[in-house]
């Protein structure tokens, strides 16, 4: 059994750059159709003159924003298509990073410094914010990330595909802890004597030791 080969990357569709924020807009927006549709409706009652401009001002400002929106949404998806299609693989240093504290669909918007370099590419900085899945977060504390460029236009995306995993943090084993003292200064005295009456300690170190025990008092 062959396995299929992986399918080549898709350009962005148009109509799903912009038809889901229009509509949007339009959703947040209602109440500009609404008085377009009722000042078309009712355009000879009095006084309700103001409905068909007011209709028609919020509709089209509505429009404006889902269109600026959705060109926007369509050049970023376009620039990661191109990237993947063309772009160099590279290295992303990263300098510093730090929360703007805005969130986008629940991600993080984080404000990076980065140093991009390759084999083929010369090294330049950039400052950029990009929204950071959560579970990547951790890769920005590695030090350095994949990306791909844009030699000529320097243009850039995280080449997420190609990080590596994060290996779970290892610690060493914690050092035994010795058991806490509980004899009195004169039972450790009497001791240190019985010790050195034995030979089994020199006087140095007796003396030492007494003088540590009687510091202790």
């Amino acid at each position: 059994m062959s396995l299929a080969p992986e399918e080549a990357p898709r350009p962005p569709s148009v109509l799903r750059a912009y038809v889901p924020i229009v509509l949007f807009m339009f959703v947040c927006g209602i109440v500009g159709p609404i008085f377009l549709i009722m000042g078309l409706v009712v355009d000879d009652e009095p006084g309700t003159e103001w409905l068909l401009p007011t209709g028609i001002g919020i509709t089209l400002l509505d429009l404006a924003i889902g269109l600026l929106i959705g060109t926007t949404r369509y050049k970023s998806q376009m620039k990661v298509y191109r990237l993947k299609q063309g772009g160099r693989p590279a290295q992303a240093q990263v300098l510093s990073f730090e929360q703007t504290g805005v969130e986008i669909n629940s991600e993080p918007l984080i404000s990076l410094k980065l140093r991009i370099h390759g084999d083929d590419i010369a090294p330049f900085e950039v400052e950029a914010k990009k929204i950071i899945p959560a579970m990547r977060m951790p890769l920005l504390y590695v030090g350095e990330l994949p990306v791909l460029v844009d030699p000529e236009s320097k243009d850039w995306e995280f080449d997420w595909a190609s990080a590596r995993p994060i290996a779970p943090m290892t610690f060493p084993p914690a050092a035994p802890v010795a058991p806490a003292e509980t004899r009195t200064a004169g039972e450790r005295l009497a001791e240190l004597d019985d010790l050195l009456r034995r030979d089994l300690v020199s006087r140095d170190e007796y003396d030492a030791s007494r003088a540590r025990i009687i510091a202790e008092l």
